[in-house]
């Protein structure tokens, strides 16, 4: 009995507060408890990140004012408490400076802070903002004479200038500015509490749920490093910030369901995280950085989409933060590191697709000017990756550089779209042909890959529709031939996108997909409903009906069985749109005494009235008259069984 009683038992776990096994820096940093089942081993939260226990050595601090000296002595450290602290932990080789991926991480902790200056809280105050081109001939000439080598130059000064590109052509001048707003408290590291809190949630999926993201979005999208998302040097500045950590968390989302946990872990739930997300973003965008663009870029890629009016909010306020850092310039001659270039090329296409679908996703504007950018496309050599470099990866990328050269064409049909003060119909024509042919080019281009079988697909179809879309409202005469065609190709294409939509397996409905794509959805059927409403042709008229059944019918069905969610703006849309056509049933000749507009400079007819509120308002008849067809019968109809 005595010798037991003296064994003094191990404890299993890290005592709640205890200072005798005190916590790993990374609960310390994030203020979670540090719950230990084994001495030795990492904690529970170390654990589910993939990483181990670090301890920093222990700095003996003044005593607080005020502090008796009995206090301080009434807790001696003991010997083995000092032991008890050393765990094991990673640690790097003495050659880690010679490899390519330690050259990598530094080039990337000089892409994610450079300029930057930090005070003693180790936040940087001062970021850089580039020179406009007006005074850049001038501020390049300063910098020189300012410029240590320079013999003109007298005692050394800080030079307000840095100079990315000597080009006497086209000089890139940086200066400093402030990072933040004076007086206004900013976090050290935004969204650490938001990913502290998703990490409790989804533990211990949350490392997984990074190569998820790696597995099924950046692929298809690549606007992030995976060296630097699966960085585990995660109190390096090069590693991903907490806000961008918990935009992945976020958007994995969506594909929870495809994992083998997902029958062990039920699914989060998707707007909880969002919010998180969010709200880590909108600290970020207080202080932002180069990273601040990685993170909205996977804030505006994730599905589904909660609020249009942020969405168009931070485009906005990216294409504007992009502008200030450069990215619209062509950085291959630019005196920085090749991961730099290539960081910089992936962010700006990345902004620039989501400018231009968005735009014509959403009805608004473009923010971004073809006239105003010069970054060449990313080539394959730019995305690869150290992490996967298989065939299907590989193809993935090959996809996103189509989708870039798609959206180069894009960019050219959209200022026909929001032109209010209009162009002459010989200008829009000639734009029109030359677009036209562009887009023809670039089908041929598509490997065959793409052209059958690949998410990218509905890209081909929806620039179809949509820049047929552009040509329909261009036409002065609706007795025209020119215009016939164009309607016909206008219908063909959009029951392409209706075959190619029912040809989708559930396999595909898994993939990556845009969020703008629900809403091309959406117009596709509004624009058959038009058709069908308008024509005077009953065969063209029951097509049109019959295209918007089998769409409806493919779409509820991915819905109710495989959880697409792109379907739900087209249901709600086209079943609140066919319900309001049968209940206002109007006759012919509510439109025939319109006048008619002029819209981009060209005579178009005027829109009904519920058909102004639902259908846009630059398509006149089909058939050159105002005789409206009797087809509200035509949506009483059972739909089979989908085997």
């Amino acid at each position: 009995m005595e010798s037991a009683s003296s064994i003094v038992p191990i404890p299993s776990a890290r005592p709640y507060r205890s200072h005798k096994l005190r916590a790993c820096d990374y609960c310390r940093k994030r203020k979670a408890r540090c719950s230990v089942e084994v001495l030795g081993q990492a904690c529970l939260l170390c654990r589910a990140n993939g990483r181990q226990c670090e301890y920093s050595d222990a700095r003996i601090t003044p005593a607080r004012a005020g502090s008796r000296p009995s206090d301080l002595d009434s807790h001696p450290q003991s010997p083995s408490a000092g032991q008890s602290l050393k765990r094991s932990h990673a640690v790097l080789e003495d050659n880690i400076t010679d490899s390519p991926l330690y050259t990598q991480h530094v080039a990337r902790k000089q892409a994610l802070r450079r300029d930057g200056i930090d005070d003693d809280n180790g936040i940087t105050t001062q970021s850089a903002h580039i020179v406009g081109p007006a005074i850049t001939s001038d501020a390049h000439v300063l910098e020189q004479y300012m410029s240590p080598n320079s013999p003109e130059g007298n005692e050394p000064t800080q030079n307000p200038y840095r100079v990315y590109s000597a080009d006497p052509h086209k000089p890139v001048l940086y200066r400093r500015v402030p990072r933040r707003r004076a007086g206004l408290e900013v976090a050290k590291e935004p969204g650490v509490k938001q990913q502290v809190v998703l990490e409790q949630v989804l533990a211990p999926n949350a490392r997984r749920l990074l190569h998820l993201y790696l597995d099924k979005v950046h692929p298809a999208f690549p606007v992030i490093d995976e060296n630097q998302l699966l960085d585990t040097r995660k109190n390096d500045a090069s590693g991903p910030s907490a806000a961008l950590i918990c935009q992945i968390y976020a958007i994995t989302m969506t594909y929870w369901n495809q994992t083998s946990f997902s029958k062990v872990h039920p699914h989060p739930d998707s707007r909880f995280a969002w919010n998180l997300a969010v709200k880590a973003l909108q600290d970020d965008f207080l202080a932002p950085t180069l990273s601040t663009l990685q993170t909205v870029l996977v804030d505006l890629t994730g599905r589904p989409t909660y609020s249009i009016t942020g969405n168009v909010i931070n485009i906005g306020r990216a294409v504007t933060f992009s502008y200030s850092l450069g990215l619209n310039r062509d950085p291959s001659q630019w005196n920085i590191s090749q991961y730099e270039k290539n960081l910089r090329v992936r962010i700006w296409w990345g902004i620039l697709i989501h400018d231009s679908w968005g735009s014509l996703a959403h009805g608004t504007p473009s923010c971004i000017n073809s006239t105003q950018y010069d970054v060449p496309p990313p080539t394959l050599d730019m995305l690869k990756s150290t992490v996967n470099s298989s065939r299907a990866h590989e193809k993935s990328l090959e996809g996103f550089i189509a989708l870039c050269s798609l959206t180069e064409i894009l960019g050219r049909v959209l200022p026909l779209v929001y032109d209010l003060k209009g162009n002459t119909q010989k200008e829009t024509l000639k734009t029109i042909r030359r677009v036209e042919t562009d887009l023809d080019e670039w089908e041929d281009s598509l490997p065959e890959y793409l052209i059958r079988n690949s998410q990218e697909e509905p890209a081909v179809s929806g620039s179809k529709f949509h820049y047929m879309q552009a040509v329909a409202q261009s036409d002065a005469s609706n007795t025209s031939e020119a215009l016939k065609y164009r309607q016909f190709e206008c219908r063909k294409s959009a029951q392409t996108i209706v075959n190619f939509v029912r040809s989708l397996q559930s396999s595909h409905l898994g993939e990556f997909w845009l969020p703008y794509g629900a809403y091309y959805l959406t117009s596709t059927t509004t624009l058959l409903l038009r058709f069908a409403v308008e024509t005077t042709e009953d065969a063209v008229a029951e097509s049109c009906v019959s295209s918007v059944k089998m769409l409806t019918q493919r779409l509820r069905h991915a819905r109710e069985h495989d959880d697409w969610d792109l379907a739900d703006d087209c249901l709600s849309q086209c079943e609140g749109i066919i319900a309001r056509m049968t209940h206002n049933g109007r006759s012919s000749d509510q439109t025939s005494n319109l006048p008619r507009p002029i819209f981009n400079g060209l005579e178009i007819d005027a829109p009904g009235d519920w058909l102004d509120a639902t259908m846009p308002a630059f398509y006149g008849p089909m058939d050159g008259s105002s005789q409206m067809r009797d087809v509200w019968g035509m949506f009483d109809y059972e739909e089979p069984l989908i085997i």
